[in-house]
């Protein structure tokens, strides 16, 4: 039997495929490489969109800067018309012709001087309720916890009916989840802003985000006592964002 009757003799749907290797010869990230290509493909999409548009708006405008001369050299002087007309339309040739900085660069700054990441509201809402969601779960773990707590150290709750101590506990722990979902919600909008507008890398959003959230936090005194967990829930977010890109996580 032949290489080639061997080699179609194999079972090749039962084999392990195997993920791609960096240089080093670690492994990477299938899922973090596919996020990474799908970014970069929607903001050259994005690019493309803006150039199209442009040049659109550059072919419109000769059209009607052509029309307008036309009228003019129907209307007035023959002579004067088309020698108007005629550097008209070398001038918007050249216009046409000449690349745009923007164009050749391929590169587009925002309003604030920024090259950032294209806004997608599919996005901005994913976001937003990805931290709601994790947010609002977690604090309610606290607000369990901590009105466990509660009522295990004040004598008042001791003394108190098993159902007051449930309806304590339960009044904690749904507080607790909606007040924590809200900050992880504002801290996961205020970092999809800012990739959007200025894309300073994930330690500049977390920075930024961390900022943002945990100064709403400080702006109301009964809120202060929540700062230890919502310290700990950005830690938690920054630890992840950083080890899953090492390839750890």
């Amino acid at each position: 039997m032949s290489s080639w009757d061997r080699s179609r003799s194999i079972p090749w749907s039962r084999a392990i495929p195997v993920s791609p290797a960096t240089a080093s010869g670690e492994r990477e990230d299938i899922d973090l490489v596919k996020e990474r290509i799908w970014r970069d493909l929607s903001w050259e999409a994005a690019q493309d969109e803006k150039e199209l548009k442009e040049q659109r708006e550059l072919k419109l405008t000769a059209v009607a800067a052509d029309d307008a001369d036309q009228t003019t050299a129907t209307w007035g002087d023959v002579g004067e018309s088309s020698v108007s007309t005629s550097m008209d339309n070398n001038d918007v040739q050249h216009r046409m012709q000449r690349p745009s900085p923007r164009t050749s660069s391929n590169v587009e700054l925002n309003f604030l001087g920024f090259v950032g990441r294209p806004y997608q509201t599919s996005d901005l809402l994913r976001n937003a309720a990805f931290g709601a969601t994790i947010g609002s779960i977690t604090g309610m773990c606290f607000g369990f916890m901590g009105s466990l707590s509660s009522a295990s150290s004040s004598t008042l709750l001791k003394s108190a009916s098993r159902s007051a101590q449930g309806k304590f506990v339960f009044q904690g722990t749904y507080r607790s989840g909606m007040f924590f979902g809200a900050f992880f919600s504002v801290f996961h909008t205020v970092k999809y802003a800012t990739r959007v507008l200025v894309d300073p890398g994930d330690a500049g959003e977390i920075s930024v985000g961390s900022l943002a959230a945990l100064g709403g936090v400080m702006a109301k005194r009964e809120w202060r006592a929540s700062m230890p967990y919502a310290v700990m829930l950005v830690a938690m977010d920054a630890f992840h964002v950083f080890m899953k890109e090492d390839g750890k996580a």
